[in-house]
């Protein structure tokens, strides 16, 4: 037996459609239609004369007073005319019943030497829902960020500001503990918490970039991290093409992670305790300690403290990946000691395609490598931001970000898909 006639089976497709779908002559009469339009039409009671084979679908749309409507017919006599090809309108059609909302497609084409209109309606009612819930979710990001950057910062900086006169009151027993009282300590954690979490709100897809010094944006972000006794080496004489701010975040989240989790032994109880606790104010006392490990000034004498802060905690590398073509470095390169002003970022290095920051504490075990990125996740009490925040930031540059093992088992972070230029 025979298959069906090719007419058949196009007009069978055409009813399969879910869109409504008519076709218009060069005057704007329907000539045909699908199922669906057909059904449609049954279903809001609309007599043949208000959108059926043979009436005038201009007419109709232009006795409404519905500008849609109106707009409609414009678009479509255009295409009739000859003057455009296409006509696209989004609109709602709501019922008592529930919300709902169509893509109106219109475009020509010639068939037997004359000219036709092909209308659909399509349902993007689920895309419609789905962008109305984000942009709630949207709203409510921007009120909780307008929370904590202003409703919690300011009574806790009047909080910061009163514990500091209390300490230096001889006559108040704060509980000090080393170079901070339990309540100041408690206070800037609180402080760490809101402004780690203000920046998770407020990352987005990244438009500009500019190329930024390895070593200069390292030097940069530990000077903002309370490094207690650790240690950071770049490797590479390269430069990053990223926004300077978030990559100075990552930098940063990475760099007080291997801190928290760099030692095992009894000792450093008190050492993750400090970084915990820790200040992320810019006029915080401890971020000034921090920088003692390494001067930022042009006219240092240790300029190679902008690149390698010596320590006796733990230790962390940072520098380039090679590509995967070109295969990986199998051992630690030699420290770089150039000024980043004097360089010169003229050609781009094929060789890589990202870079790394690796500690040499305990590592991550493998069933918990895609878990530390999620918001709120920490395995040692911290706010659980940190790793979100270097997440977001990866994904914010179109990046790609992985968690292994180092060379010697701590914890290796490679971010991969960046544009990477050598001196």
């Amino acid at each position: 037996m025979g298959g069906p006639s090719t007419d058949a089976l196009i007009a069978a497709g055409f009813d399969a459609l879910p869109a409504r779908v008519a076709i218009l002559d060069a005057s704007g009469t329907i000539v045909d239609t699908n199922e669906s339009w057909e059904s449609f039409g049954d279903e809001q009671g609309l007599a043949q004369s208000a959108g059926g084979v043979g009436s005038n679908y201009l007419a109709v749309c232009e006795a409404s007073d519905d500008p849609d409507a109106t707009e409609t017919a414009r678009g479509i006599r255009e295409i009739a005319a000859g003057d455009s090809e296409s006509f696209r309108l989004e609109y709602p059609c709501h019922t008592p019943d529930e919300d709902g909302w169509y893509l109106l497609d219109a475009r020509s084409y010639d068939y037997a030497g004359e000219r036709y209109v092909l209308v659909m309606h399509v349902d993007i009612t689920e895309r419609k829902l789905l962008e109305r819930r984000t942009q709630e979710q949207a709203d409510r990001m921007e009120s909780f960020a307008k929370l904590l950057s202003h409703d919690l910062r300011n009574p806790l900086s009047v909080a910061l500001a009163h514990t500091e006169m209390l300490e230096l009151d001889d006559g108040v027993d704060l509980g000090d503990d080393g170079d901070e009282s339990p309540l100041r300590a408690s206070l800037e954690r609180m402080e760490s918490i809101i402004d780690e979490a203000l920046l998770l709100t407020t990352i987005e897809t990244v438009e500009e970039t500019e190329l930024l010094a390895l070593s200069r944006t390292v030097e940069t972000a530990w000077t903002t991290v309370r490094t207690d006794g650790a240690s950071v080496t770049v490797v590479d004489d390269v430069a990053i093409r990223a926004d300077s701010s978030l990559l100075t975040h990552l930098f940063e989240n990475l760099f007080r992670n291997a801190v928290e989790h760099g030692s095992t032994n009894p000792a450093s109880n008190a050492q993750q305790d400090a970084v915990e606790h820790g200040s992320t104010s810019p006029d915080s006392q401890t971020r000034q300690d921090a920088v003692k490990h390494g001067s930022t000034s042009p006219d240092s004498q240790t300029r190679q403290d902008a690149v390698e802060h010596a320590g006796d905690g733990p230790r962390i590398e940072v520098g380039a990946l090679e590509s995967a073509s070109s295969g990986e470095r199998n051992g630690p390169a030699e420290p770089v000691e150039t000024e980043p002003e004097a360089a010169d970022w003229s050609g781009e290095a094929a060789d890589y395609d990202g870079f790394y920051v690796e500690d040499d504490g305990p590592g991550i075990p493998p069933d918990e490598r895609e878990r530390v990125f999620e918001s709120g996740y920490s395995s040692a009490g911290g706010s659980g931001f940190g790793l979100a925040i270097v997440s977001d930031v990866v994904d914010a540059h179109g990046w790609s970000i992985r968690v292994t093992s180092g060379r010697t088992g701590g914890a290796r972070f490679e971010v991969r898909g960046v544009t990477v230029v050598d001196r």
